[in-house]
């Protein structure tokens, strides 16, 4: 995705060079037939009464050497026209299409590689109209390349035959080519901008679909807010794609009517102009005005095609916007980050990109110092920089300054990716995977039962062949779910905000009572982003944040009835229950 931005064409050549030449040549060579089938009719239709020393299309094709036989040879080259330009067609077809679903993986890779925040910025919308419009746009544009090989040759054929019968006609036809062609520049620049408008616009459209999906609860409870919302954000910036799409549309349709125009144009004065400067014999001018008709053919399918092919530049200038963001990748060799004991951070500061903001949210530099073994809160109002500090804990987003250690070993771009490894997080914005994505035992499976039954959702759900069977569950279920896979991946730094909001106060009680005071048992580093107050004491220390700063750090005294809970427990609670069920 870094390479140099790629053409539609060399997108497919790079995928099968050899097919593509094939079909090419194939195309090529149907195109060279159809350019022969004029001069051909019209040689069966001078029959033997051609003058030898006249320029005649019977003597364009040596035709005396098969007079008898070209009614054959002509149906023969129909056939083997249909069979070139068919096979061309299909060749194409199958390399576009592989070569489309290669770079949708391409893109997909591309997007797991890339840093968080450029994914965030993009968003979702965008990413998804990439990866299902603006792909089958390239593809189709793609698959138009051997009909304009097949009308390209055919027309270079065609000006060819008319080189053979009158030189000064080729020439003029050949100017009055490029002149239309000059001339069909002006509409293709203004429709590439129309269609770059519509393509911006699907993203809003997108936006728009997904907030109806996920907004449908709110949506329900007030209708104006409903219909205000559809109209706004769906129907009129899908009008307005429209719209655009069709003005681009009109004017290709109206380019190519102007070059049926200008064929007609051409016919006219070379009928009744052209005669009064040069002789042309009746039998050339018969055959040179068959040729321009021959010629508008293949001229209207290319200009048909301009529509299908401009989309699809449009659609690949997009996917190429990718190659702007940086790539994260795994190094070959990198400092392996095994034992460690602490994890710390000097000076890291984070500040969002957000356009059209003077102000845009920043986090202020912060120093802190984590150990294995340790359960950490840290708590602030809304904009206080909770989020956005865990998301540098949690290694999602890179640093403005700073820099973050575990133990000795600094974090570099040669081994975040392994450090990263190490953490799992739940954030409030989590999304729950069906499947774990990894390699498990029998005793895993046992585990994960385990689990399901100590945070009440046996029966809900239950984990077959490595999926769990449904994650289709309540808010406060699916976050117990989520816990539970994180468990399950055992790491060595648990981050978890806001994890307890959607719990009851038995599940709440649990977490911060048995589950957190287990996971510093195991010596597992835990990072909690909370509001409850009431369960501070179960902290060893509290993180103070407000407006994008560090402001305090508490070291915590557990309370007599925590130090009581805790020193009558023994074990792991998860396995203690189900042993009691």
């Amino acid at each position: 995705m870094r390479n140099k931005k790629s053409s539609i064409v060399s997108l497919l050549f790079n995928f099968s060079p050899k097919l593509l030449f094939i079909s090419v040549v194939i195309g090529a060579l149907s195109g060279a037939l159809y350019s022969l089938i004029i001069p051909l009719a019209i040689s069966g239709i001078e029959a033997t009464e051609t003058r030898p020393d006249s320029a005649s299309a019977l003597n364009f094709l040596n035709a005396d050497m098969f007079s008898g036989n070209q009614g054959m040879l002509f149906f023969t080259m129909v056939g083997f026209i249909l069979f070139t330009k068919a096979l061309s067609v299909i060749l194409v077809n199958n390399i576009a299409k592989s070569a489309t679903a290669e770079l949708k993986v391409k893109i997909v890779k591309k997007i797991n590689t890339m840093k968080l925040d450029d994914v965030e910025n993009l968003g979702f919308s965008r990413l998804l109209n990439i990866l299902t419009d603006d792909v089958n746009r390239v593809a189709g544009a793609a698959t138009a390349i051997p009909m304009v090989v097949v009308s390209t040759v055919t027309i270079i054929g065609m000006l060819g035959y008319l080189a053979f019968l009158n030189v000064i006609v080729f020439f003029v036809v050949l100017a009055a080519i490029f002149f239309g062609i000059f001339l069909f520049q002006i509409p293709v620049g203004m429709v590439q901008g129309l269609y770059q408008q519509a393509r911006k616009l699907k993203d809003t459209i997108q936006e728009g679909i997904q907030g109806l999906v996920y907004g449908a609860f709110e949506l329900k409870l007030d209708e104006r807010k409903s219909k205000n919302y559809i109209k706004e954000e769906i129907i009129e910036p899908q009008e307005k794609s429209v719209k655009l799409e069709k003005i681009g549309d009109a004017i290709i349709h109206l380019a190519g009517t102007s070059s049926d125009l200008l064929s007609f144009f051409i016919i006219g004065g070379i009928v009744f102009i052209l005669p009064a400067y040069i002789e042309l014999p009746v039998a050339n001018s018969f055959g040179i005005v068959m040729a321009l008709l021959y010629i508008a053919g293949p001229v209207a399918g290319i200009l048909g095609m301009l529509q299908q092919m401009e989309m699809g530049k449009v659609a690949l200038k997009r996917i190429h916007e990718l190659e702007d963001c940086e790539e994260e990748k795994y190094p070959e060799t990198s400092t392996s980050i095994t034992q460690w004991s602490k994890y710390s951070v000097q000076g890291i500061s984070y500040q969002y990109d957000k356009k059209g903001l003077d102000s845009p949210f920043s986090l202020k530099p912060v120093s802190l110092s984590f150990e294995r073994g340790q359960i950490n809160f840290i708590v602030g109002g809304n904009g206080s920089g909770k989020s956005t500090l865990s998301k540098l804990l949690s290694l999602h987003y890179r640093s403005f300054s700073g820099k973050i250690f575990f133990d000795n070993i600094r974090l570099t771009d040669e081994n975040i990716c392994f450090a990263r490894e190490k953490i799992s997080v739940i954030y409030s914005d989590y999304f729950l995977f069906r499947k774990l994505y990894r390699q498990h035992s029998e005793a895993d499976e046992m585990k994960v039962n385990a689990y399901l039954h100590a945070l009440g959702l046996a029966g809900k759900t239950e984990f077959v062949d490595g999926y769990f069977t449904t994650t289709d569950l309540s808010d406060g279920q699916r976050r117990r779910l989520a816990l539970l896979v994180a468990l399950i991946e055992d790491k060595d730094i648990y981050i978890f905000d806001e994890w307890a909001a959607d719990q009851d106060p038995v599940f709440k009680s649990v977490f911060y009572q048995k589950i957190l005071p287990d996971m510093k048992k195991d010596n597992k580093l835990v990072i909690v982003i909370t509001h409850d107050d009431r369960y501070f004491d179960c902290a060893d220390r509290v993180i103070f944040m407000e407006d994008g700063a560090l402001v305090d750090v508490k070291q915590v005294q557990p309370s007599k009835t925590t130090v009581h809970a805790l020193s009558q427990r023994e074990g792991d609670f998860i396995l203690d229950d189900v042993t009691a069920t």
